[in-house]
C-alpha cells in the first residue's frame, strides 16, 4: 500500500488487492473510514467479503483500543453493536489485548468487552480476570461482572468479597447489588460491620435497596463512630436510600455544624434528600447551602 495513497486496493479489479487494502485499512484507518470498509462486507467475492469483516472488527477494536475515553457513550455502544453484528473472532483478538503488558490497553480491552454483552464468552473471560495480581485490572472486571452476569453467576462475585484489595471488594458489593437478588442480602450481612468505610458504605445501601431494611443500629454506629470517614460513608448512603430514621435524621442534622468538609457535605447532601419537614428545619436554621454527597 502507497503511503500517499493509503487506499488504492479498495479500487483494484484484483480481489486480492482489495482484500489486503481492507486488511491495511483495519489495521491503520480512522472510524470515518468504517462505513467504506463495510460497503465491503456484502462483496460478491468471498474473500473480500472475509477480508472486509476482519477489517471493520480491527478498525473499531483498534479505535476503542486508543480512543476509548475520547468517543461519546453512544458512539461506544453503536460500535460494539457492529461488532457484534459482524461476529467476526473479536473476543479472540480482544483476548490478546487483555494479556498484553501494557496494563492501561487492558484495562480499555475489559472495557470493551462490556459493549459485546450478548457473547457467551464474556463471562468466562471476567471470572480469569478477577484473579489477576493487577489490582486494577481486578477492579474493573469485577465492576463490568456486576453488569453482565445473571443469578446464575453469582458465586463468580461471590469469591472476590475476600479479596486483599479494597477497592476489588468495595465494587464486588456494587456488583452484588446490582445482580438484584434479595437472597444475596444473607451473605452481604456478614460484611456490615467492615472496617474500611467504603465497603461498609456500599453493604448497607445494597441490603436497603435488596430489600433488607433494618439499618439503622449499623447507620448509628458509623454515625457515632470517631472516624470521620465512617461518618461521611453513613451519611452518604443516607443521601443515596433517603433512610426514614429519626436518629439517623438528627445525627445527620448535628453534623452540618461539623468542621469536618466531607461529613459536613454529606450531612447537608443527606437531609437535603432525606427532604422532611425536620430536615428542612435544620438545613433552614443551621445552613442554607446545598452541596452533593459522595464517600470517602
Amino acid at each position: 500500500m502507497n503511503a500517499d495513497n493509503p487506499k488504492p486496493n479498495l479500487h483494484s479489479t484484483n480481489p486480492d488487492e482489495v482484500a489486503q487494502g481492507l486488511r491495511e485499512l483495519g489495521k491503520t484507518g480512522k472510524l470515518t473510514d468504517l462505513p467504506g470498509v463495510l460497503s465491503f462486507s456484502k462483496h460478491a467475492n468471498p474473500v473480500v467479503k472475509i477480508a472486509a469483516v476482519a477489517a471493520a472488527s480491527d478498525l473499531i477494536r483498534g479505535n476503542l483500543i486508543t480512543h476509548f475515553h475520547e468517543l461519546e457513550p453512544k458512539m461506544r455502544q453503536k460500535l460494539g453493536v457492529i461488532m457484534e453484528t459482524l461476529d467476526p473472532p473479536v473476543i479472540d483478538d480482544i483476548v490478546k489485548d487483555l494479556y498484553c503488558e501494557d496494563n492501561d490497553r487492558r484495562v480499555r480491552a475489559i472495557q470493551i468487552l462490556g459493549l459485546l454483552k450478548k457473547n457467551p464468552k464474556i463471562r468466562e473471560i471476567l471470572a480469569n480476570l478477577i484473579q489477576d495480581r493487577n489490582e486494577k485490572i481486578r477492579a474493573t472486571a469485577v465492576n463490568l461482572l456486576g453488569r453482565v452476569v445473571g443469578p446464575e453467576d453469582q458465586d463468580l462475585v461471590l469469591s472476590l468479597l475476600n479479596d486483599k484489595d479494597k477497592r476489588v471488594r468495595a465494587n464486588t458489593v456494587e456488583a452484588l447489588e446490582a445482580v438484584g437478588n434479595r437472597r444475596l442480602t444473607a451473605v452481604l450481612l456478614r460484611f456490615r460491620k467492615d472496617p474500611v468505610n467504603r465497603i461498609r458504605g456500599n453493604v448497607l445501601k445494597a441490603l436497603y435497596n435488596l430489600g433488607f431494611t433494618d439499618i439503622e443500629a449499623d447507620l448509628m454506629a458509623m454515625l457515632t463512630s470517631n472516624d470521620n470517614f465512617m461518618r461521611a460513608s453513613a451519611l452518604w448512603v443516607v443521601s443515596k436510600t433517603k433512610f426514614p430514621s429519626r436518629k439517623v435524621e438528627d445525627q445527620a442534622g448535628f453534623f452540618v455544624l461539623s468542621d469536618n468538609e466531607m461529613v459536613y457535605s454529606n450531612a447537608r447532601a443527606a437531609l437535603t434528600a432525606l427532604a422532611s419537614p425536620r430536615a428542612k428545619g435544620y438545613l433552614r436554621y443551621l445552613d442554607k447551602g446545598t452541596i452533593t454527597g459522595r464517600q470517602a
